[in-house]
Formats: structure tokens, C-alpha cells, sequence
């Protein structure tokens, strides 16, 4: 039944998402992102920008409290521990092969020149012994006596000077190439979807909610952390090596001037607010405050020199034609992906203003990509209009 307000009938699931959240007139169509918006405004904006967008998809967000900054804060402490998760646990696996002198990193390392004669001599006996071991079946005499038979390994002095030959390889590596598109895909993938589930275990953990936090119609990707991610990558790659101090300035620099250009844009295509700092005690405009651009450049500082370099030597060069294959595909689906989301959100500011669809493609997109699609995909969307500034 229809609501005597105008509201959307209340047994559709866009009704019951609206209902719950604000309850805000069908006919204004005010979107806002709670908590975090920028992954969906920033392709509203590009599609207003580009002139797909030819009717205004009006997203309001909800200017972000004091409370919602220390969550954002944490959200990107979050997602730096889980990458540093994955490096200790790297290092712990590669010392562990090193002692046993297997895997695919210890056979690159070992096929340096600089490695010492011992550490050879000693990674062929244990091949060898690892070799014997696999011929010999229970029952036979030899069998217990190899199996009472300490294994060989590397000792300790032996696993440093591979780690420092390790390191070596590495620093050459990186002062001899610079980052191409193979390299950034890869980033924007990892970055995208560790940000993703890193953003959705932080919800659960602090709020008790399960929510779909996705950016993209296809896939698990959250595209902010991807394109920042590549950013940082692109800047800072240059400054790898430089003083600390300088590495922080840029960073903090290029965080404030991407939230200013961001803020400024989404304002004037879109006609849209994702957060505002007014109110806060160290705003500097609406859409820079000090406190995140401490925050900026402590997280530039610790990408370029812990993340950034490990990442890069580890992705290397493309060895294999599968390689180069799977990366191009990988990045054709994600410009589809991006197209898709688009036009999905065209198509959605189509409906809001009364246009049916006119072709077998808009059809499609209605029947697929519905309003309902949107409350389901993008669980973190509800309707309402903008908050109050900071503190009032």
C-alpha cells in the first residue's frame, strides 16, 4: 500500500530501507553514504564530470562527526595492521624455507652471485637428503635410520647472510626499474580488496554489523583503498630514499590537496558533501583538518618505506605469457567494472527523474541493476539529508 506521505510502497525492500533509515520522501531521491561515501560519489561524479550524468544523481552525505573521523582513523590503522599481518607472516614463512633451503624465494636468492660457497654446499646436501628421504618406504631397515637422522638445515649465521643478500637483490632491483601498469593493477587489486575486508572486520568488531561495504557492482573491491593505494605508489616512489622528514611533508601534502580537489569536486559536479571538518578545532578549510594530514603523512611515511618496496620486489617482472594474460584481463574486467558501476548509477538518476529506459542496454541495466540491486550491493547506503557541522 502506498504511504499517505508519498512515500515508496512500504513491501518493496527500498521502502523498508528507507523506512529505517531517516524515512525520507521517495520524490526527492537524496542518497547519502553513512560513515563513508567516497568510493560510490567518486564515480557519480565522474559520470556528472564526463557528461553521463545528464540528469543530477543528488547524493547527500552525512558531514562527519568527531566520533566518525576516529572511526576512519581506525578503519586505515586497520587495514595497515592486516598488511603488516601479511609481511610478518611472509617473513616468518621465508625464514622458515630458508632453514630448510626450499621454495621459490630461496631458489631466486640462491641464484645470486653473492651468496657464499657454504651456503650452497649446504643447500645441495639438504636437497640431496631431501631427495633420499622421498625413495625410501616404511618397513625398509634404511628408512629408520634416515628417519632417526637429524635433518641438515641452515643455521642461524647462514639465514641472516641470504636475508642480507635478500636485501641486496632487492635495493638493485627497485634503483633499476620504476613501476609500470602491471605493477599498479596488482596494487589496486590487493590494496581494494584487503581495504574491503579489512573496512567490513572493523564494523563487525566496533558496531556488531555485517554489511557489504563494496565500491563496484562486480567483485570484492572497495576502489578507495585501490586509488590510494596506486597514489601513493606513483608519488612517493621517487622519494623512496629520501629523508624522513621530507617523505612525511609530501605525504601529508598529498593527502590534504587530494581531500581538498576531491571535496571541491564532488561539490561542484555532483552537487554533493561526503564529509566536512567545520566545526572541528583544527579545520583548516571544510574538507582539510591538521589532525588528517598528521595522519596522511604517518601513513605515506610507513607505506614508502616498510609496504611499498616489499610489495613492488615481490610482484617483479612478468616472467610468463600467463602473466601478462592474467593481468590484462584482470584489468579489462576491472574497466568494466567501473563502466558498469557508472552507468549503474546513471541509469538510477534516469529512474529518480521519471526516464524509462529507451534500449535493449538501459532495460537491462533496470532489470539487473535496480534500486533494489543498489540497497542490497551497497548495504552502507541510506537516505537522509546532511548533518550538522562538527559539534552544533
Amino acid at each position: 500500500m502506498e504511504r499517505a506521505t508519498g512515500f515508496e510502497p512500504a513491501t518493496s525492500t527500498l521502502a523498508r530501507w528507507r523506512a529505517t533509515n531517516c524515512a525520507k520522501p521517495a520524490c526527492e531521491k537524496l542518497l547519502y553514504v553513512k560513515g563513508r561515501c567516497h568510493a560510490t560519489l567518486f564515480f557519480a561524479t565522474m559520470g556528472k564530470s564526463t557528461g553521463i550524468l545528464q540528469t543530477d544523481l543528488a547524493i547527500a552525505c552525512p558531514k562527519t562527526s568527531e566520533g566518525d573521523l576516529n572511526q576512519v582513523i581506525s578503519t586505515l590503522v586497520m587495514v595497515f595492521v592486516a598488511v603488516a599481518a601479511i609481511v610478518l607472516v611472509a617473513t616468518i614463512i621465508r625464514s622458515v624455507n630458508f632453514r630448510a633451503a626450499r621454495g621459490r624465494e630461496f631458489s631466486k636468492v640462491l641464484g645470486d652471485a653473492r651468496v657464499p660457497d657454504d651456503i650452497r654446499l649446504m643447500a645441495e646436501q639438504i636437497g640431496l637428503d631431501r631427495a633420499a628421504r622421498k625413495t625410501l618406504h616404511k618397513g625398509d631397515s634404511a628408512y629408520e635410520a634416515m628417519r632417526t637422522k637429524p635433518k641438515p638445515r641452515l643455521s642461524t649465521e647462514q639465514r641472516r647472510a641470504l636475508t642480507t643478500v635478500r636485501k641486496r637483490a632487492r635495493a638493485d632491483y627497485l634503483d633499476n626499474m620504476t613501476p609500470g601498469m602491471y605493477h599498479y593493477v596488482i596494487i589496486f587489486i590487493v590494496a581494494s580488496v584487503a581495504g574491503l575486508f579489512a573496512e567490513m572486520l572493523f564494523m563487525a568488531i566496533t558496531s556488531g554489523r555485517t554489511e557489504s561495504r563494496v565500491g563496484l557492482v562486480w567483485g570484492p573491491f572497495s576502489p578507495l583503498y585501490g586509488f590510494g593505494a596506486v597514489l601513493l605508489t606513483a608519488i612517493l616512489w621517487s622519494f623512496r630514499k629520501a629523508p624522513t622528514a621530507q617523505v612525511f611533508v609530501v605525504s601529508a601534502l598529498m593527502g590534504g590537496a587530494l581531500e581538498q580537489v576531491t571535496g571541491m569536486c564532488m561539490e561542484y559536479f555532483a552537487h554533493a558533501q561526503s564529509w566536512t571538518y567545520i566545526g572541528l578545532p583544527d579545520a583548516i578549510t571544510q574538507w582539510i583538518a591538521w589532525r588528517f594530514l598528521l595522519m596522511w603523512g604517518i601513513v605515506g611515511l610507513i607505506w614508502c618505506r616498510l609496504i611499498m618496496p616489499e610489495v613492488i620486489f615481490r610482484i617483479g617482472e612478468p616472467t610468463t605469457n600467463a602473466q601478462i594474460i592474467g593481468v590484462s584481463a584482470l584489468t579489462i574486467f576491472l574497466a568494466l567494472d567501473v563502466v558498469a558501476t557508472v552507468y549503474c548509477f546513471y541509469r538510477k538518476a534516469q529512474r529518480d527523474a521519471g526516464v524509462p529506459a529507451t534500449n535493449a542496454i538501459e532495460r537491462y541495466v533496470d532489470d539487473h541493476f535496480s534500486d533494489e540491486f543498489i540497497a542490497d550491493r551497497f548495504q552502507n547506503l541510506v537516505v537522509g539529508s546532511d548533518l550538522a557541522p562538527n559539534g552544533s
